[in-house]
Parts: structure tokens; C-alpha cells; sequence
């Protein structure tokens, strides 16, 4: 059966850059699925790949399944052919129908559809809830999960990737249950069925509620799709939960009513008075020609400008996580609508701790000040509870002014506050390591015969060395200590257990790898401390507890275990040859 690649490139909050490889093809995530209706050609698929650069889209089986002539022109000439778009197809496979009659088609009759026309990444038949009423969204948690077996038992083996549908509405729980039930299955994506009337009504907070508890619930290796959400405005809220991919037809859909969308809102056109865009549609029309225009080609017009704002908010969402700066953005975009302004507190409240295991240690960029909201950040959080239990501490030395966030933010208020104190060189390195790794480590690091290298030009601390030989670098844009191997030694000895440590498998040719260097991967972990979180110095042991090479955590630790694929842990310094070959 046909798997997809995946391999986290970055993170940010709950976000990730993942490269994924599907059939051979490359596709970054976030990734947004525009949804075409083949009844419905507002923007033709070949329009997608050639003007807006897409390398994939989302169309519907059934629809297509339920037309004669279409059915059999997709069956004889392929989907791919069949649409004029040579990218990735995903197909659904039309359970949201269900919400507009009753669905004339059984599952194995579209499963077998979407494999015969060649579907890149299909959905089996779920069993959507109709009024989300607590016992009828139970029964279709139930009734989906016993679709998952059916779905099991009745696909084919190879040519085609599948996608489970996870249910439970705004339920925790029965989405909980559900991820369970669905989890027991080798779908390589779950795709949660977001219900029509949370949207409706702005029910942010139960939207984002059901991503967090989708996150929590699955396998980490797995991708989360997010059904039928398609607006710029609460993108990043729900990429920083988690979510991987989203689909919609929503601009088209939108087009149609005459809304014109932006990322801080939907506009009806006739309320405008100026296009506030620079996309290639804005650029090329006045507000008043567009409003003379006849309804098709208006229609046509709306559709690509909501079509490329989607766009344009997924990619400044990428550039947000490479930047750490994803929290921010999702502040900003909150501020557009009450309603999501009261879900990014929520979240934060609610499963702020949680984010703490997966927001990176550091970031690229300084923290900055965006409101109230900042205290409640997981980042900050973790900032403060390390102060408290590793330095014993509310108010911060001015030792940390080197380390992030507290010598990298940018507030107007204090958001930190420091003691008056001067502290020595050798002082300020031990404090800096018994904030990153815990009380009274510093002092087993680095004794007192150490010699402290300072930069001529800058004067700050660069190095760290002992009878000549180096124990630490710390690092000028976070000031975190990056320890090489004789410090990496030392610190397995001050931290017993697995705090900190990657132990590898059984394998003598993944030994040697990472001993001269090599990253390490995911598939070479057999198993990770699951409190280690991206960015943290990580010491990397055989399988019998010898230290092998120390190095820069990409992934946390709760994924190490799970993400097969990918470099878990950039290794900085390593024993070597010709250390490796002596015995223990």
C-alpha cells in the first residue's frame, strides 16, 4: 500500500513545515486543496496549475461518479486527464452530500471509483453528523469507525493513498473517541469533518478545540486535514493547532454571493469603495468595474481574488513559522473577529502546557510584545516556570539578558523583570546552563578552573574551555549554551535517567553513522526522553548508554518515537573514528 513521505522541515506553536513526497510528486504543508465542482467550472483546474502555480487540488468523486458521461470519461481517460491538471488529485468521497439528501452510493462502490480513475489520495465513506445532537454524533463516530473496517477490508493494496474521517463535532470527547477507534486503521492522513454549523456561527473556540484534541489523539507521524475550512482569517489559529492541510470551495462559493474576501474578513461588494488588494485581479480592475460587470465574469473575477488571498495567507503562514513568529501572526489575525480573539485565548489557557512539549525553545526572531495574550504563550510560559524551578527565581538575573526570550523581546511593557546584580563570567555561563538543563548543573559543567572566551569586538561570552579543551559555544543570536562532546559527557553523569537523551537502536552501521557525524533520523531512534522540545541540546547514546555525539534537537520528544522519516536530532560534535573503535 502506497504511503506518504513525510518529514517536518520547521515548526512554530503547533505548526509544521512538512516536505511531503506523494507518488513522486513534492507538496509543503500548510497546504491549501482548492475545491473544484465539475458542475461548477468557475476556475478551471488547468487554470490551478498554470496561473495560480498549484501542485494540488481537491475535487469530489460522487459528484463526478453520479453523471453518466462523466463517470465514464474519468473511468476510460483517468482523473488526471480527465480534469486537465497533471498535479496532485485528491478526491472526496462526497459524504458532506449527505447534508443535502441521501447519498445514492455505497462505500465500496465509491472506493472502487476513486482506485479506477486513479485518485491520488482518496477519502473512504464517513458517516457526517446532521444536527449535532450529542447521540447522533455518537452514532456517527460509531458508524464511521465501522466504515474504517469495511474501508479496511475492501481496498486494494497498492495505487491510491486514503484519508480516515474522524468525527465527534464539537464533543472533545467523542472526538477523543473517535480518534481512537480511527487511529487502529493505516490511513496515512485523518481528515476531521469540521461541522457546517460551528462555521456558521463563528464557533471558533469548539473549531479549534477539536483540531487540539485531534493532535493530542493521533500518531504524530500522521497528517491532519481539516474539512471544508477555506478563510484566510482563521488559517493561523488552526495551523498553530495543528492542522496540515485544508480544503474549501469557499472561494467560488463566496464569489457567487458577491463577497470579497480578505484576511481580516469577508466584504459584500457593494459595501466597497476601493479594492484593499494587490493581486493580479485587483491590480487589473477598478471597484467600479467590477461592479458593472456581468454576473459571470464578475463572479469569475471574485473567485480568483478570494482564491489567491487563501493563498497568500498560507504562505505568509509559512514564513511566520520559519520566522517563530506564528504566535504573532495568529494574534494579529484574532483581532479581525471577537469570536476567534476569544478562541486563541482559550487555547492558550486550555492546552497552553500541552504547546510547552511542542513550541521550539527558540526562535529566529524576538518575541514580541502583541497584547495581554503574550503571558498566556506557551514559549513564555515555559520562559518563566524555567526561571522559577531551575533558579528559584520570579525576578531574573541579568545573566539571562544574553539568553532568549529575556534578552531577546520586544515589549512596551515589562513583560520581565531583572536583578541589579553584575555577575562574573564564569557566573553567567553556570546560570545560563542551570536555565537550560536545570539547578546546580552549571556548576557540575563548568568547574572553577574553566576559562571563559570573550568575543574582542562585541566582548560578549563566546566560548567556554577546560585545560584547553572545549566544553561549550553559546550562540550569538539566542545566547544558549550549544555544548560539545565533553560537557555532553559530563551531563549524562549530572542528569541520570533519559532526561535530555536520545537512545539509538541495535545497529552497528547507525552507530558508526552518527559517530562520524551523521544527523540523526527518525527511523534511528529507539527511544527519546518525551520531554525534550525542538531546539534543546540533546546527547545521543548507543543502545548501551555510550555516548555517541550530541547535537540540536529538531523534533520533540513525543515525535521522536513516531516520525519515521527526517532528521530528528542535527548532530554538532561526535566521537569520532577512531574513539568509536575503543572499547567502552
Amino acid at each position: 500500500m502506497p504511503s506518504i513521505q513525510m518529514e517536518i522541515r520547521e515548526r512554530d506553536a503547533g505548526g509544521r513545515i512538512c516536505r511531503l513526497t506523494v507518488k513522486g510528486r513534492k507538496l509543503i504543508t500548510p497546504l491549501f486543496l482548492p475545491v473544484y465542482n465539475p458542475g461548477k467550472p468557475i476556475i478551471t483546474p488547468r487554470e490551478f496549475r498554470e496561473e495560480f502555480k498549484l501542485e494540488a487540488m481537491m475535487t469530489n468523486a460522487y459528484i463526478i461518479y453520479r453523471r453518466d458521461e462523466a463517470r465514464y470519461s474519468a473511468v476510460s481517460e483517468g482523473i488526471h486527464r480527465f480534469l486537465g491538471f497533471d498535479g496532485i488529485i485528491f478526491t472526496d468521497s462526497g459524504a458532506y452530500q449527505m447534508f443535502r439528501g441521501k447519498l445514492e452510493v455505497s462505500q465500496e462502490e465509491i472506493i472502487r471509483f476513486q482506485e479506477s480513475i486513479g485518485s491520488d489520495v482518496g477519502v473512504m465513506l464517513d458517516v457526517p453528523s446532521r444536527h449535532e445532537g450529542r447521540r447522533e454524533v455518537y452514532e456517527s463516530v460509531i458508524v464511521t469507525a465501522r466504515r474504517a473496517r469495511e474501508w479496511y477490508n475492501i481496498r486494494k493494496g497498492d495505487g491510491i493513498i486514503w484519508e480516515g474521517a474522524i468525527q465527534g463535532g464539537g464533543y472533545p470527547d467523542l472526538v477523543e473517541l473517535s480518534c481512537r477507534y480511527m487511529s487502529r486503521y493505516p490511513f496515512d492522513i485523518y481528515a476531521v469533518g469540521v461541522p457546517p454549523r460551528l462555521w456558521k456561527e463563528y464557533k471558533f473556540m469548539e473549531i479549534a478545540s477539536q483540531g487540539v484534541v485531534v493532535v493530542r489523539s493521533l500518531p504524530a507521524g500522521r497528517l491532519r486535514h481539516a474539512f471544508g475550512i477555506g478563510h484566510p482569517m482563521a488559517i493561523p489559529l488552526l495551523v498553530a493547532v495543528g492542522y496540515d492541510i485544508f480544503d474549501s470551495a469557499s472561494y467560488a462559493l463566496y464569489a457567487e454571493d458577491d463577497r470579497y474576501m480578505t484576511e481580516y474578513g469577508t466584504k459584500k461588494l457593494d459595501r466597497l469603495k476601493y479594492l484593499p488588494c494587490s493581486c493580479p485581479v485587483c491590480r487589473s480592475v477598478s471597484i467600479e468595474e467590477l461592479k458593472s460587470m456581468d454576473r459571470d465574469g464578475r463572479v469569475k473575477l471574485l473567485a480568483k481574488h478570494n482564491l489567491y488571498v487563501i493563498l497568500r495567507e498560507v504562505e505568509l503562514v509559512k514564513q511566520a513559522i520559519h520566522e517563530g513568529r506564528l504566535w504573532e501572526l495568529v494574534a494579529v489575525r484574532a483581532r479581525s473577529h471577537p469570536m476567534l480573539l476569544e478562541a486563541m485565548y482559550g487555547i492558550l489557557r486550555r492546552y497552553g502546557r500541552y504547546y510547552e512539549k511542542l513550541d521550539p525553545i527558540t526562535k529566529r526572531s524576538a518575541l514580541l510584545y502583541t497584547g495581554c495574550e503574550v503571558k498566556l504563550r506557551p514559549d513564555y510560559r515555559r520562559a518563566i516556570k524555567r526561571l522559577e524551578s531551575r533558579l528559584g527565581t520570579s525576578i531574573a538575573p541579568r545573566a539571562l539578558r544574553l539568553i532568549w526570550p529575556f534578552g531577546q523581546h520586544e515589549s512596551p511593557v515589562e513583560i520581565f523583570r531583572f536583578d541589579e546584580r553584575n555577575y562574573g563570567d564564569l557566573e553567567t555561563v553556570r546560570i545560563l546552563a542551570d536555565y537550560q538543563f536545570g539547578y546546580g548543573v552549571g556548576v557540575k559543567l563548568f568547574p572553577d578552573n574553566c576559562v571563559v572566551e570573550k568575543s574582542r569586538r562585541t566582548g560578549r561570552i563566546r566560548r567556554v574551555w577546560l585545560e584547553g579543551e572545549l566544553l561549550a559555544t553559546v550562540r550569538p543570536r539566542d545566547g544558549f549554551l550549544l555544548l560539545q562532546l565533553p560537557a555532553a559527557m559530563k551531563l549524562t553523569y549530572a542528569i541520570p535517567g533519559r532526561r535530555y537523551k536520545v537512545r539509538l537502536i541495535s545497529s552497528y552501521s547507525v552507530e558508526e553513522r552518527v559517530a562520524m557525524g551523521g544527523d540523526v533520523l527518525g527511523w534511528h531512534i529507539l527511544e527519546a526522553d518525551p520531554l525534550i522540545v525542538p531546539g534543546e541540546v540533546t546527547v545521543i547514546l548507543n543502545n548501551k548508554g555510550r555516548v555517541l555525539a550530541v547535537g540540536e534537537a529538531l523534533l520533540s520528544g513525543i515525535e521522536m518515537s513516531e516520525i519515521r522519516r527526517g532528521i530528528a536530532v542535527r548532530v554538532r560534535d561526535f566521537i569520532g573514528r577512531r574513539r568509536y573503535a575503543q572499547p567502552c
